[in-house]
């Protein structure tokens, strides 16, 4: 279809409930493979549960996690056990720790703390999985159209469920974090808005900043708008 086009509806797809809506896509060779799947939720709670556990997958699905109420699910990703995870939060707080924190448990249960807020408003926006050691930079977008990329390196590894450090400087001009990603410089990013407007951009054309900045304009949005969700696009080999 072109871009314009509505699509088809994922309910057509997938048999999901009235309040429920899809929370990450994710492409496996096989649900017989090795690795384990990590889970993050908006207020802060992550869990690991081995691939290989969904495997009887039917047409009604399988619990994934256990949320608690008032909880949601924010990113899914997969991880070998030496591999780190790193939580954002809307107001700019950003923790990484080594995923053998977190200790492997079933499909239904609801996880432990990875990060504790600052402000009770605050919650989890994005999950990010990075090798120990790996050069790349974490690209921040915020939800007015700015962005930054900033070297893996300046986050320090810490441990489960403190507060972080600061990833990205939130205010009224430029808004709170949208998204976190991870890129190399080679790909290409893409940011949608709430109101459907979509814009493609290479990684490397946005500049690296500090963690305590806020970057550049990467999006022109009108006053009624704002970043709804971005993707990085793997760059073509």
């Amino acid at each position: 279809m072109g871009r314009q086009a509505r699509g088809v509806h994922v309910k057509s797809l997938l048999p999901l409930a009235e309040d429920e809506e899809v929370a990450a896509l994710l492409s496996v060779r096989g649900l017989d493979q090795e690795g384990h799947l990590v889970f993050a939720t908006e207020q802060g709670l992550v869990k690991r549960t081995a691939l290989k556990e969904y495997q009887n997958l039917g047409q009604a699905g399988l619990i994934a996690i256990r949320l608690q109420e008032g909880d949601r699910l924010v990113g899914v990703a997969l991880s070998d056990p030496e591999d780190e995870a790193i939580l954002a939060t809307q107001e700019g707080q950003a923790i990484r720790f080594p995923l053998e924190e977190v200790r492997a448990t079933g499909r239904d249960t609801q996880g432990v703390i990875g990060v504790r807020f600052k402000k009770p408003e605050d919650r989890v926006v994005s999950l990010v999985v990075v090798k120990p050691g790996e050069m790349v930079d974490l690209l921040s977008v915020s939800t007015r159209g700015y962005g930054k990329r900033t070297p893996l390196s300046e986050y320090p590894l810490q441990g489960r469920g403190g507060m972080g450090v600061i990833t990205y400087a939130v205010s009224t001009k430029v808004g709170r974090l949208a998204a976190l990603l991870k890129v190399r410089g080679g790909e290409d990013l893409l940011v949608l808005s709430r109101k459907g407007l979509a814009i493609r951009t290479p990684v490397a054309e946005i500049r690296q900043y500090s963690r305590a900045t806020a970057g550049v304009k990467v999006m022109n949005l009108p006053e009624d708008d704002e970043v709804a969700s971005a993707f990085v696009v793997e760059e073509e080999k």
